[in-house]
C-alpha cells in the first residue's frame, strides 16, 4: 500500500523518489505522513474554486474548438453543394439556350413558309379555311341491309350544311375524331352521308408518322382495303392508317383505322394490299359531327 502511494505522489513531486526509495531511513514514517499529507492537499485542491475554475477554463476550451472544427467541417460541405448547383444551374441554361436557339430557327423558317404559302394562294385565288364550326347531328334513317355504306342526319341546308363536307365521329378510346363519311345529298333539314366503308367509297390515307401514301377502299361491315401500298414499305398489322394531304374532304392526319392484315396473295410486283379495320363501328353510329369551314378567297 505504501509503494502505491509513493508511486502517485512521485508523480506529483518527483523530488522526493530517491528519498523514497531509501525505506530503512528513520525519517521513513515521517516522510510518509508529509507524503500523505501532500496528497491529501493536492486532492482537496481539486474542489477549491480556483481549481475548479482552471478546469472549466480547460473544459471550455476544448469543447469551443470542437464546436468550430464542426462548424468548419458543415460550412465545407454546405459549399461545396453550392459550387455543385451552380454547375448544374449553368449546364441547365447552356441546353435551354441552345433548345430555344433551334425553336427560334425552327420558328423564322415556319413564318418563312407560310409567308410563301400566303403569297402563293393569293396569286392563286385559292380559298382560305379560317374556322371550322362543328354541327351535331343524330341519325334519323339508316339502311337495314346497308348500314356500312350510307345513313340520314337531321341536319341539312337550314344548319349551314352542303354536299362534300366530313362527317365525324368521337372515339372515346383514343379521344379523337375518327372519319366517318362525307355529305353526298343535302336537303332543308336532312343529309346523307356516304360512310368511308362503302365499297363505291375511296379516301386517300397514309401510313401514320410515315411518309406513305396510299388509298383506303371500303370493304364492307366495318373493314377497308388499303391498295397502293409500296411493295419496299414495312408495313405490319398494328399500324395505325390517318387522311393524307391529298384529301379535298378531311383535314390532313384524321385518324381512319388500323391495319389487321397485309393480304399477301393480292399482292403485286409494285403495290402491296392490306386490310384495316375503321375506328367506328358504322352499326353502332348514332351521332356524328360534321365540320362546316369558315373560307374566304384569298387576296380580297
Amino acid at each position: 500500500m505504501k509503494e502505491l502511494i509513493y508511486e502517485c505522489i512521485y508523480i506529483v513531486v518527483p523530488g522526493f523518489y530517491k528519498m523514497c526509495l531509501h525505506r530503512k531511513s528513520k525519517y521513513e514514517n515521517i516522510i510518509f505522513l508529509i507524503l500523505l499529507l501532500f496528497g491529501l492537499f493536492f486532492i482537496i485542491g481539486r474542489f477549491t474554486p480556483t481549481v475548479k475554475l482552471i478546469e472549466d477554463f480547460v473544459y471550455r476550451f476544448s469543447y469551443s474548438s470542437l464546436n468550430l472544427t464542426n462548424s468548419v467541417f458543415c460550412f465545407t460541405e454546405n459549399f461545396v453543394n453550392d459550387i455543385k448547383s451552380v454547375i448544374h444551374i449553368r449546364y441547365e441554361n447552356i441546353t435551354y439556350k441552345q433548345k430555344n436557339q433551334e425553336l427560334t430557327d425552327k420558328l423564322r423558317n415556319y413564318e418563312a413558309m407560310v409567308k410563301e404559302c400566303d403569297d402563293l394562294s393569293k396569286l392563286l385565288k385559292l380559298t382560305k379555311i379560317e374556322n371550322t364550326i362543328s354541327v351535331f347531328a343524330r341519325l334519323s334513317i339508316k339502311g337495314p341491309n346497308e348500314w356500312y355504306k350510307w345513313f340520314i342526319i337531321n341536319k341539312g341546308e337550314n344548319d349551314g350544311l352542303y354536299n362534300e363536307l366530313p362527317v365525324l365521329m368521337f372515339n372515346k378510346k383514343r379521344n379523337a375524331l375518327c372519319a366517318v363519311g362525307r355529305i353526298i345529298e343535302t336537303y332543308a333539314s336532312s343529309s346523307k352521308v356516304v360512310l368511308i366503308t362503302n365499297p363505291a367509297y375511296a379516301l386517300p390515307v397514309k401510313i401514320k408518322d410515315r411518309n406513305i401514301n396510299c388509298l383506303a377502299e371500303g370493304f364492307g361491315s366495318n373493314l377497308l382495303r388499303i391498295t397502293y401500298i409500296p411493295h419496299y414499305a414495312d408495313v405490319k398489322a398494328g399500324d395505325e392508317i390517318v387522311v393524307s394531304e391529298l384529301s379535298s374532304v378531311f383535314q390532313k392526319d384524321t385518324p381512319v383505322g388500323v391495319i389487321t392484315d397485309v393480304l399477301e396473295g393480292e399482292s403485286s410486283v409494285d403495290f402491296k394490299t392490306a386490310k384495316a379495320k375503321v375506328f367506328f363501328e358504322a352499326d353502332n353510329v348514332y351521332e356524328a359531327i360534321i365540320c362546316v369551314p369558315e373560307t374566304k378567297i384569298c387576296g380580297k
